[in-house]
């Protein structure tokens, strides 16, 4: 799975303008979304079955761009200037993990740093409060487990067997992002969390893992 890291920098001179256009933002997203979609299927994909293509492209969309683009919503809502970068060592190294497991084994085995949401501080602000960092922390992994509780809920109202598959894969990821970035050890959602609030993480976890496990 992915790992996914908040990264705080001052605001000041030494930020350089191509950290903050939203052209690369959005550029950034759009490749990692690609490469990661076709490493969660590079097993389908040597096996000529498209579907698991278009069940990793969604399941991509909503566990990691969605993932992603909560840690940088709520950084705003803090009056803080947050973007996405990509990291593209770590988009090539999970790809190329997962054709050479995918062509060993028959299935794709992925483990990928694919960048982060990179989180600027003001001049008058010295650093981000605990608490601050751990509400930014905390809306990755739930909106994983939103998502995945959702798919994992409908798919059981589901007749038609591709949107089945399609349901239960897309939730399954979601759910075991949010139980693995909540895993409390740096640089992982987990420790963020646990730090802002033990009560608050020891229910993200509890549900998710009840969910991944029952749903």
């Amino acid at each position: 799975m992915s790992v996914e890291v908040v990264m705080v920098w001052r605001w000041g001179y030494e930020l350089r303008p191509k950290f903050i256009t939203r052209y690369l933002e959005l550029r950034d997203l759009i490749i990692s979304w690609a490469v990661l979609t076709f490493a969660f299927a590079a097993d389908d994909i040597l096996r000529g079955e498209l579907i698991g293509l278009v069940a990793s492209a969604v399941a991509v969309a909503t566990a990691f761009i969605l993932h992603e683009l909560a840690h940088r919503e709520v950084a705003r809502r803090y009056g803080l200037i947050a973007r996405y970068r990509a990291w593209y060592l770590g988009l090539l190294l999970a790809l190329v993990i997962a054709l050479i497991t995918a062509k060993a084994t028959g299935t794709s085995f992925v483990i990928a740093a694919p960048g982060a949401v990179y989180i600027f501080t003001r001049y008058y602000q010295p650093y981000i409060p605990y608490d601050i960092e751990g509400r930014i922390a905390l809306a990755g992994p739930a909106s994983n487990l939103a998502v995945g509780f959702i798919m994992l809920s409908i798919k059981h109202f589901i007749a038609n067997p591709l949107t089945y598959y399609v349901l239960d894969y897309v939730g399954s990821v979601n759910m075991w992002l949010a139980i693995f970035n909540l895993i409390p050890i740096p640089p992982l959602d987990g420790y963020k969390v646990l730090r802002y609030s033990v009560t608050t993480w020891a229910a993200l976890i509890v549900l998710s893992i009840i969910a991944y496990f029952t749903l």
